[in-house]
């Protein structure tokens, strides 16, 4: 199979993913960035009834008098607001119900009491009444299918009286890192501490998906199908490492024999030129990592949310580009769509100059990408430039 362009790759994730239908209800407390799989309907009407807006005295929209017998007092939580006739008033107290729709509110710098009496100073144009069903109108849409849940929205469906929500089920992600040289739990007597778990497990968890179990296989056909064989309940198997085509990279062979129909395995960029992707079955895909530590970070940044993206059927992971300037001239662009690590300091970047994949510290002190398209032209120095900012 030939290396294809990057937005090929794109396109080919896109196209083959279809939107996820399985749904699960889950606690309304739970459901932050979880996305909505039905619509929603308030339960009641908020507020429930008519609300003083703040502490003041009550009294008839026409009343012309400006001494008033007070009669009582209301707070918020009073079930029920008493009527009154003119020459009265009630005394309330920011939440209290008000009675009908015939009255408004004196804010309490408007008036004074003296022997039970309220004397008014001045009225004031605005009414201060937050009227019944303003916020939230009983029977009315207010969550919609397919809308990603936040913690404000969380807040309303809460008011709502929703315990309960139904949202699209997570993509359940089955882990395997292979290779001989990795240090792990298991295999503490190896070469190379593994770490392209930690990024797996990270990206996987912040974009949306579930991780159902990570493990760890030797160099060996047997043994990583016995991992891959261990596990039937997922939606997309990751695997870092062993996707090249040395004598020990295992994968891709091992699980054509399982029925992987492979969509793309070299694709025209730096790092990461071998990642693969594919089909394991109905609406089961393989994402194919390379080992180097650089490499399976660029990747999963770059094609993992293509896939979270199909599943849910909506863009719910985005990045964010920011304009920097350029600190040097920078030389045009070859065949390869480039991911270049830069440093972003006083409001310019400059590319870090060992851009090697198996660099972990590179990749720390870096906090930002250059994303260089085929064939792009030179940059200048202090040319404005999108840059992708961890």
């Amino acid at each position: 199979m030939k290396m294809i362009k990057y937005t090929k790759a794109l396109k080919l994730i896109s196209q083959n993913v279809i939107r996820s239908k399985k749904l699960e209800i889950i606690k309304t407390e739970n459901s932050n960035n979880r996305i909505l799989g039905k619509d929603y309907y308030s339960k009641i009407n908020i507020p429930k009834t008519n609300l003083s807006a703040m502490d003041g005295a009550v009294i008839l929209k026409k009343e012309k008098k400006l001494i008033l017998k007070v009669i009582g007092e209301s707070k918020a939580g009073d079930k029920k607001a008493r009527n009154f006739k003119k020459g009265e008033c009630f005394l309330v107290y920011t939440g209290a119900p008000v009675f009908g729709d015939d009255k408004h509110v004196i804010p309490k710098e408007n008036f004074e009491i003296k022997k039970n009496y309220l004397i008014i100073n001045s009225l004031s144009k605005e009414y201060f009444i937050r009227k019944k069903s303003s916020d939230l109108t009983k029977n009315k849409k207010y969550l919609f299918c397919n809308e990603v849940m936040n913690i404000r929205s969380i807040v309303l469906a809460k008011s709502m009286k929703l315990n309960y929500l139904k949202v699209l089920k997570r993509p359940k992600v089955f882990v395997i890192c292979t290779g001989d040289e990795l240090i792990n739990e298991k295999n503490k007597s190896s070469l190379i501490v593994s770490t392209n778990n930690i990024f797996i497990k990270h990206f996987v968890e912040l974009f949306g998906g579930e991780i159902v179990d990570i493990q760890f296989s030797k160099d060996n056909k047997v043994e990583f199908i016995e991992k891959y064989k261990s596990l039937k309940n997922f939606d997309l198997l990751i695997t870092s490492g062993g996707i090249s085509k040395g004598k020990y990279d295992i994968v891709k062979e091992s699980l054509k024999k399982s029925g992987l129909k492979i969509l793309f395995e070299r694709v025209a960029i730096k790092p990461g030129k071998p990642t693969t992707f594919g089909k394991l079955g109905k609406n089961k895909f393989f994402l194919g990592l390379p080992g180097n530590p650089v490499s399976c970070f660029m990747s999963l940044i770059n094609f993992l949310p293509v896939y979270i993206n199909s599943y849910y059927g909506k863009k719910v992971v985005n990045f964010k580009f920011v304009k920097f300037l350029s600190k040097s001239f920078i030389e045009k662009n070859k065949n390869l769509t480039l991911f270049q690590r830069v440093i972003i300091r006083n409001k310019k970047f400059e590319i870090i100059k060992n851009q090697d994949s198996s660099l972990i510290n590179i990749l720390k002190i870096s906090n930002g990408i250059l994303i260089r398209p085929p064939y792009s032209k030179s940059i200048n120095p202090n040319e404005k430039i999108n840059i992708l900012v961890f």
